[in-house]
């Protein structure tokens, strides 16, 4: 062999091994630091702005949401956040000052930090991230208000937020975020310990007759209204499907969990004459129709529950069949229903359902509800260039002359447009 040809086989051999060690390194190294863990499929998530937001509303409705609701807020003496703002409300007359709400609701952040990663927003959702943990990490658990007593569906909550930031721009701060949370809350699912005091509507009135004797408690006071019923139970719109069935990628402990709480909420179809959902679940495992001081089954909690199973793959069809239907003819929901009778609240949904509807039709594939939604829910917008919150969902204001820009409608409509 000529010493040209053994120049020739060796520089070949050197080149094979470099490359291969080039491989190694990138598996070893930068494959492994930029590998993302694989989120379940969440139903209805758009994969382009356009498909869901021809007329590029989001982007006018986060400004407003911004220009309006966004304030600072002394977290202690020395750290404060950027939080936004439950509502604000316009000037009754020119020359005045609208007025903004100094109630800093949980829930609002945790729309607003998903609406930002749905949006593509990276270094703004970064930033979110600080602020909430700053502004509602109450020891254990995350706070429903700034200082306040913490409750893991806030921190479930956070978590299903922190999961579609991770689904959008991946990263080792989010994941491993995820997964502290997700090793804090879950011996408390593991362990059934999510129940928590409630009220499970107005006792129900029992006849009798006139000589019979009521026992103690069972009939209100002349002149007082109806006892309420107070146990310890969980509320199933806080029981986020998807979110439960993403950490079983990062544990596989949440797995079983999950699938028991499929089974839980898919059950709680009540028997009435229409496809609602009990409103909570007892520590027994009794079924609570309603919840808090009304008869009614809430509109908003019923689309909530629905939308987490069909988030999660497990549609309801007759229940979406019953919101189409009530959007199509009506062209409004009521905000609630009786479940016994199947009446009619007497006043109607927010902007806040209509928004929910859309991301249920979405969730469905259903273009027939999203487009009946989308119809209804514009009918509150704000088109008027001259108004203070042009471009934003309003609820009447407290005068005839005034309008309040509402944080939960507004952020469902931006969650339900992206």
């Amino acid at each position: 062999m000529s010493k040209k040809t053994q120049r020739t086989l060796m520089f070949t051999a050197l080149i094979l091994v470099l490359a291969m060690a080039s491989v190694l390194v990138y598996e070893l190294v930068y494959a492994r630091l930029g590998r993302r863990i694989e989120l379940p499929p969440l139903y209805g998530r758009a994969s382009a702005s356009e498909e869901y937001d021809p007329d590029l509303l989001a982007p006018g409705i986060l400004k407003i949401v911004d220009d309006k609701l966004s304030a600072a807020l002394a977290v202690d003496a020395d750290t404060s956040a950027r939080l936004i703002a439950s509502s604000y409300e316009t000037p009754a007359a020119r020359g005045e000052e609208g007025q903004r709400s100094e109630s800093f609701l949980a829930p609002d952040q945790l729309a607003y930090g998903r609406t930002l990663a749905r949006m593509g927003k990276r270094s703004l959702f970064l930033k979110w991230m600080e602020s909430f943990d700053r502004a509602y990490k109450a020891g254990f658990f995350h706070a429903d208000q700034p200082g306040g007593e913490g409750h893991w569906s806030v921190t479930l909550a956070y978590v299903r937020s922190l999961l579609e930031g991770y689904q959008a721009f991946g990263g080792k701060k989010i994941e491993k975020k995820i997964a502290e949370l997700s090793a804090l809350l879950l011996p408390l699912f593991s362990a059934g310990e999510t129940a928590g005091d409630l009220i499970a509507g107005p006792k129900t009135l029992v006849a009798y007759d006139e000589w019979d004797v009521p026992p103690p408690g069972t009939l209100p006071t002349p002149g007082e209204e109806q006892p309420l019923v107070r146990v310890r139970g969980t509320y199933l719109a806080d029981i986020d499907l998807w979110a439960l069935y993403a950490l079983s990628r990062f544990d596989p402990g949440w797995g079983p969990l999950a699938r028991t709480w499929q089974q839980t909420l898919e059950g709680a179809r009540l028997s009435g004459d229409l496809p609602l959902y009990a409103s909570a679940i007892d520590e027994e495992g009794n079924y609570l129709a309603v919840t808090g001081d009304s008869l009614l089954s809430r509109t908003g909690e019923e689309l909530t529950i629905a939308l987490h199973l069909a988030e999660a793959g497990f549609p309801d069809y007759e229940f979406a069949s019953l919101i189409r239907s009530g959007l199509r003819d009506d062209k409004r929901l009521p905000a609630g229903w009786n479940p016994v009778t199947g009446g009619e609240a007497s006043s109607y949904a927010q902007s806040s359902a209509y928004a929910l509807s859309l991301s249920l039709g979405r969730a469905l594939g259903d273009p027939l509800l999203i487009n009946a939604a989308r119809e209804v829910m514009m009918t509150f917008y704000a088109s008027s260039s001259t108004s203070d919150i042009f471009g934003g969902w309003y609820r009447p204001g407290s005068t005839d002359r005034s309008y309040i820009l509402n944080a939960e409608d507004n952020l469902a409509v931006l969650l339900s447009l992206r």
